[in-house]
Parts: C-alpha cells; sequence; structure tokens
C-alpha cells in the first residue's frame, strides 16, 4: 500500500506541478483517515467473541429456515438486535429442540433462542428475562370443531404435540386419552395433516403458517385455550451468568423501547410485509450513501461544526425532555398517590376481583367493614363477613348496578350491609374483573329507626293535643251550663238557653268521637266498578253553594272512565276537597274551580281539583295531612287526613301542589276498572 501510495504522488507531482501537491495534501489527508478507520475497525473486530446460538428448524414464526435457506423468525430477529446494542457477534445454527439441548448441555453451543421455560428445564439451564409468553391451541378437522370446544372434550382423541409441553402434565390428567409426542411442531401438525392423528395441541401462529402454506386453512380449525401458559425467552448453560445477565439487561431495554413488541407485531401481523420492503429499500439506499460518504470525507470535516452545533441542540432538548419526562412520572405518581387517598377515605368498602374472582385490591374502609387488620388475601377469606357476603345467592348473579342487602349479627352485635358487584373492563372493553362496592348502613338506620319513632310521639303527641283542645271547648260549655243550673233552673231565659247550646256541645262532641273512630279504624272498602259519571252524580247538590258564592264551576270527564274504587268512601273525599276549594276562593273576586277526570296509564286515572284561591306556603304543605291541623275558624282538622286514609284504602295516591295567592291543585290517582284476565296479568307482572 506504501509503495502505490509513493507511485501515485511521483505521479502527481510530473504531471500537475504545484496544483498536484495541493491535491496530494488533500488525498493525503483522506488516506490517513481511511487508514486509521481501518486500523480500528481491524482490532474491534478482532476482539469480539463469536456466539454460537442454536433455533429450531421449523417453528415459525419464532424460528425457522426461510426460501434461501437461512434461519430467520422472531427470536433470531431479537438476538440480531441484541448484538446490534452489545456489539457481541451471533453465529445462528439450525438445529432440533432436543439436540440443540443436549449440545447446550456439552458445551457446543452457547445458547438456544426461543425456548419455553419449565422447572424441569431450569435444572440444567439459566433462563434470560421472557420476551413473549403465550399458551398452546387446539387444531382439529373443521368438521370435528362442534365437538370438541375445549380440553374437557379431548376425552377419548388421540393427541400429537411436541415432547416437554408446558401444558402436557394437565393433558396427561385426561383420561382415556392417547398421546404421540414428536420432536418439533412440524411433524406433529404434519401426524394431523395424515390422519393419523384427531387433534394437535401446539402454536396457533406455528399451525397457521403451516396450513397457509399447504393451502389448508379452510379444513382446519384452531381454538384458542386456556393451557398453562409459556414464557419464550433465551436458554444458556447453567452456570453462564455473564452472557446471561446481559441478555438479561438488553432484553429489558428492548421491551422498555417497544422493540420487542414491534418484532413479535411485524411476523404476526401480515399487513406489516409492505413496511418492511419499504425500509429494507430504505436501508439499502442508506447503505449506498454511507459508500458515498466514505469517499467524500472532506464534505464531512468541512460539515463538522455544524453538525457538533445540531447535535448540541439536540442534546440540550433531550435534556428538556428528560426533564419533561420526570414531571410526569412525579405528577403519575402524584396522581397514584392521590387516587389511593381518595379510596382509602371515602366512605364506601371497595374490594376488586379478577375474572376468577380471585381479589386484587381492598381499600381501608372494606377493612373496617369487614373487621380486618390487613388487606391479605388470607385474611379477607378468614372474615365471617366477607364469607357471607360471597355466599349470597344474589352474589354473582347476572344482575349489574343493583344493591344487594344483607342482614347479619356478627358477635352478638346486628349489621346491615348493603353491597353491589359490577363488572370492570379495560381499554379494549374487554371484562378485566369484577368490582364489589360495601356500605355499611347499620347507624343508618338505627338513626332512621329513632327518627321514625320519634316521628311518631310527635304525631301522637300532636294528636292528644287537638284531641284536648277540640274536646276542652265543649266540655267547658257543659260546665258552665250545669254549674248554673241550681241557681238559674226557673229562669225561662236560661231555660231556653240551655235547650238551644247544650245539646249542640254534645254533637259536637259525638262527631269528634266518631271522626277519631273514622281515622282510627275506617270501614272496609266496598270494591266496585264506578263510571266517572256516577262518581260526580251525588254532588249536584253543591252546585247551589257554587252558585250562591257566584263560583264558576267547570267539570272535565273523561270518555269511558271506570273507577274501580269505593264510590261512597270517594263521595265523601270529594266532598271534603271541594269544600276546602270553596273555603279557598271566598275572598277572591273571580272565582273559579276545576274538577278534572283523565286516564293516567293503562291501570290508572287521576282526579285533580283545581281552584284559584289564596293558596298554601310550605310550612302548611308540610302539616296538610296531619291530624287537627287547620287553618279555619271553625274546623276540627280530621278531614283532609280521614280523606287521605280514605284515598290509601282504595289502592290510590293523593298529592298537593300550592302556590301562595295563584290557587292550590289536589291530584287524586285512583285504579280504574279492568276485565278480570287483565288485572291478573298485572298483577303477575308486578310480583
Amino acid at each position: 500500500m506504501k509503495r502505490d501510495y509513493l507511485s501515485l504522488s511521483k505521479y502527481l507531482e510530473f504531471s500537475l506541478g504545484k496544483g498536484g501537491e495541493v491535491i496530494l495534501k488533500y488525498f493525503t489527508l483522506i488516506w490517513m483517515v481511511y487508514a486509521c478507520s481501518f486500523l480500528f475497525v481491524s482490532t474491534t473486530f478482532a476482539e469480539v467473541n463469536v456466539y454460537k446460538v442454536a433455533g429450531e428448524l421449523a417453528f415459525p414464526p419464532f424460528s425457522y429456515m426461510n426460501q434461501e435457506e437461512e434461519l430467520t423468525g422472531i427470536s433470531i430477529e431479537l438476538m440480531e438486535r441484541i448484538a446490534e446494542e452489545t456489539g457481541m457477534e451471533f453465529e445462528f445454527i439450525p438445529m432440533d429442540l432436543r439436540d440443540a439441548e443436549e449440545a447446550l448441555k456439552r458445551g457446543e453451543i452457547d445458547a438456544i433462542a426461543g425456548m419455553t421455560y419449565s422447572v424441569d428445564k431450569d435444572r440444567d439451564f439459566d433462563f434470560s428475562t421472557p420476551y413473549f409468553t403465550m399458551s398452546d391451541s387446539l387444531v382439529i378437522p373443521k368438521d370435528q370443531a362442534r365437538k370438541i370446544g375445549g380440553i374437557e372434550d379431548l376425552r377419548g382423541s388421540h393427541i400429537v404435540l411436541q415432547d416437554q409441553t408446558t401444558g402436557l402434565n394437565t393433558l396427561m390428567n385426561l383420561r382415556n386419552t392417547n398421546f404421540t409426542l414428536v420432536a418439533n411442531q412440524y411433524n406433529g401438525l404434519l401426524m394431523l395433516l395424515n390422519k393419523r392423528a384427531d387433534v394437535f395441541v401446539g402454536n396457533k401462529w406455528t399451525s397457521a403458517f403451516f396450513l397457509n402454506k399447504y393451502h389448508l386453512e379452510n379444513q382446519y380449525v384452531i381454538h384458542d385455550i386456556v393451557l398453562d401458559p409459556a414464557d419464550y425467552a433465551i436458554a444458556v448453560k447453567e452456570g453462564n451468568e455473564s452472557l446471561r445477565s446481559i441478555l438479561d439487561k438488553t432484553i429489558t431495554d428492548l421491551k422498555a423501547k417497544g422493540e420487542i413488541t414491534h418484532l413479535i407485531e411485524k411476523r404476526v401481523k401480515p399487513g406489516n410485509e409492505a413496511e418492511i420492503a419499504r425500509l429494507e429499500h430504505f436501508i439499502t439506499l442508506l447503505f449506498i450513501f454511507l459508500c458515498i460518504g466514505a469517499f467524500v470525507l472532506i464534505i464531512i470535516y468541512l460539515w463538522n461544526k455544524r453538525l457538533k452545533a445540531a447535535v448540541d441542540e439536540q442534546t440540550k432538548d433531550l435534556i428538556l425532555l428528560n426533564a419533561d419526562l420526570r414531571q410526569q412520572r412525579q405528577r403519575t405518581a402524584d396522581s397514584n398517590a392521590f387516587k389511593d387517598q381518595i379510596l382509602n377515605n371515602i366512605d364506601t368498602g371497595i374490594v376488586t376481583f379478577d375474572l376468577h374472582f380471585s381479589i386484587t385490591s381492598c381499600n381501608s374502609r372494606a377493612l373496617n367493614i369487614l373487621e380486618l387488620s390487613s388487606v391479605s388475601a388470607y385474611n379477607l377469606q378468614q372474615s365471617p363477613i366477607f364469607m357471607k357476603i360471597v355466599q349470597d345467592d344474589n352474589f354473582k348473579s347476572d344482575e349489574e348496578d343493583i344493591f344487594r342487602f344483607l342482614d347479619i349479627t356478627h358477635q352478638g352485635k346486628r349489621k346491615i350491609i348493603y353491597y353491589s358487584l359490577n363488572k370492570m373492563y379495560n381499554s379494549l372493553e374487554n371484562q378485566a374483573g369484577y368490582l364489589l362496592t360495601m356500605n355499611d348502613e347499620t347507624e343508618k338506620k338505627k338513626l332512621e329507626q329513632k327518627l321514625i319513632t320519634q316521628e311518631k310521639l310527635r304525631a301522637l303527641g300532636q294528636l292528644v293535643a287537638g284531641v284536648a283542645h277540640e274536646i276542652r271547648n265543649p266540655l267547658t260549655s257543659i260546665k258552665t251550663f250545669v254549674d248554673l243550673i241550681p241557681r238559674k233552673y226557673n229562669q225561662p231565659a236560661f231555660q231556653e238557653m240551655l235547650m238551644k247550646h247544650l245539646p249542640a256541645e254534645v254533637d259536637r262532641l259525638g262527631g269528634i268521637v266518631t271522626d277519631l273512630i273514622d281515622y282510627a279504624r275506617p270501614g272496609q272498602p266496598n270494591i266496585q266498578p264506578c263510571s266517572a259519571e256516577e262518581l260526580t252524580s251525588l254532588l249536584t247538590f253543591l252546585q247551589v253553594t257554587m252558585n250562591e258564592n257566584n263560583i264558576n264551576f267547570e267539570e272535565e270527564l273523561g270518555e269511558n272512565l271506570v273507577f274501580y274504587i269505593d264510590p261512597q268512601q270517594l263521595r265523601q273525599v270529594l266532598l271534603n276537597l271541594l269544600f276546602n276549594a270553596i273555603h279557598a276562593v271566598e275572598q277572591e273576586e273571580d272565582k273559579k274551580i276545576r274538577m278534572v277526570m283523565e286516564k293516567e296509564s293503562d291501570c290508572s286515572a287521576k282526579i285533580q281539583i283545581i281552584d284559584n284561591g289564596q293558596g298554601m306556603n310550605q310550612e302548611e304543605l308540610n302539616h296538610i295531612f296531619d291530624p287537627f291541623y287547620t287553618t279555619k275558624d271553625k274546623g276540627v282538622g280530621l278531614g283532609l287526613t280521614l280523606s287521605y286514609n280514605l284515598v290509601k284504602e282504595n289502592g290510590g295516591d293523593i298529592f298537593v301542589s300550592s302556590i301562595p295567592l295563584k290557587g292550590t291543585t289536589f291530584t287524586i290517582v285512583l285504579p280504574i276498572y279492568q276485565e278480570e284476565e287483565t288485572r291478573n296479568e298485572i298483577q303477575n307482572s308486578s310480583h
């Protein structure tokens, strides 16, 4: 090389003179850079150790021989990426898995790419971090697809599968089943295609590859099953910690970058072939440009400063991105801590399960409800309260968003728990597990019962006070007359006053007692069909009162409207409401009362009595149906109370709405008459 260089320099000096010297200087600089690069590369590659890596011959898409008789696949491409990242050099050797394992034990090779992990193999080899996990599938003839839907349907079948498959122990537990073990999955699939077996158990992508290759994809069906998932990793000889640690670190880095996922998707998804071709074309063009760049080092030298500035700028951007990434991680950590604080401070107990009802998480409120001190699954299973919830017949019901009620006695104390079990879904809308929410309603129920008792006592006190008030007035009058009898009995004026007022006060006492008896023990209603016309026919005498008070009274009755009620009791209710309406509009200039009867649904109708009177405020509305509550000067306060009870006895309901100075509307909802068969259907559907 030195002699050639001297000859070239003499030729340039002779031909070009001083111009040749300038060119010679630039050429000398280029030649020196090229020589140094050559020496550096030669020295570097001389120190690289070549590792022998075995791969299976027929295990697509993980490792297999392509048309160029080269070993390729996911596992091989992963090893090539590891070589690029670490500077290591691998020699790929196609072998059967059994031969590869024996060769690795003898130290003839350094690693096996794409080997499934098992406890038995772990005694002889060291495994790297797994880069893929999946379960085997069932390959069966299409005409047998309906008969075989899972593992339990394989009894009595002839099964072929690869030796040392992770699911072999599970399949061995099936009775009346024949097995054939083969060296690789290709041989097993050939036995199925040659009708020498009923079912092939193996990798679904390997099976699909060969079925497509032989154009048999329409004659066979691949069923995914849950059968002992296997981890795919790189196996090295037992004790080779240096190589295994390098593989572990590199695989972890490639996982974090998403490159392993890309390698797998590239092989699994055929739509990426065009992208791969474009990438290969790009790499070819890039290689050509790099070769050209090797001959134009002078241009690289001139652009060195600009490139350095660009690198510095990119470095600053990377620093900013790194700082932003740290901030995002901190925000994520803060968000997770915030969510944990929310879950542990809300008043609802939350327990999550996976699809097999194994507990995955539990907040502190749930532990308090279940009376536990830790979140371990063992302790949860030991909680009597939790076990009663799990054993409840409604626990695994398909109905969602329905609270179930559980009333139990634990350690001599009553506990009332409302709980709900709902399904949880992941971002792909696939069910990922279950969510159990619990609320301890014990104290709430105690407070409700206490409030009910207090309300009963308050109503009883109000009733007693009302009775005492209403009875005291006539009793006072009677006592006054009785006290005056000895002194004024012979006076005609006194006798006339006594005969006029004393019976009236006694009748008033009798009326109060009668109303109290009707309120306490209303008579059983005589339910029968009653049309709207019949119900209002006996109310015509009120028209005289309406005319005397200049009240504009309107009736709107629905056609063919027949109620199913006690007519006598409902007439009494309507009389009470109409008298109240008349009293409400006494002070108005334009007095209006409307009574509207119309159908509301297939099984009910409503009666509305609307007036434009003084109306009522909220305080009056709160006590409108209370006994002895009245706004009239001479009222007893039992009319609306009796009306409320009578409507309830007839299977209806009553509502009131009022606006001060604008009027009041009473609405009565009552059942309508239906044929016997229709009533039975409605009752059955309600049950």
